[in-house]
């Protein structure tokens, strides 16, 4: 069949069929170059999660996951690589967070809440203001 369909010998040909009983069944061959590669008891673990995935949910995503499956297994160390990448999503989430709330409370202090320009500093008696030159709303500064 790889010859006939001029398939490389490190292609892995996967068929997902639909039988009478209306049930989806996994069928696959892998090429000689990729029969090396990988190990058959990982290659038959990855096609019978397939075979299960199938009909519970969509060909689609079944299809999917086994081809992610298969590009872990063929590619060294892809599956420590993801696990990291995965480990390190916290981190962007809570530097996302914090520089909006930063974000926001500088845009709070320095524009007026009324009108959005910008507020300008004035020095008084009583310390220094925050007063927006279009609408006169005014801040009071720390102590």
């Amino acid at each position: 069949m790889f010859s006939a369909w001029r398939l490389p010998p490190d292609a892995a040909l996967v068929v997902f069929l639909r039988g009478e009983d209306r049930r989806w069944r996994v069928e696959a061959c892998l090429g000689e170059a990729a029969r090396a590669r990988v190990a058959s008891s990982a290659w038959e673990e990855i096609l019978a999660e397939a075979r299960v995935a199938t009909n519970r949910a969509q060909p689609a995503v079944a299809a999917t996951n086994l081809a992610e499956r298969l590009l872990d297994l063929l590619v060294s160390g892809s599956q420590e690589r993801v696990e990291r990448r995965r480990s390190w999503t916290w981190v962007y989430v809570v530097l996302a967070v914090l520089g909006t709330g930063g974000l926001v409370l500088l845009v709070r202090a320095l524009f007026c809440p009324h009108c959005l320009r910008p507020l300008r500093r004035r020095t008084s008696f009583r310390g220094i203001l925050w007063v927006c030159p279009r609408c006169k709303f005014t801040r009071a500064g720390l102590r």
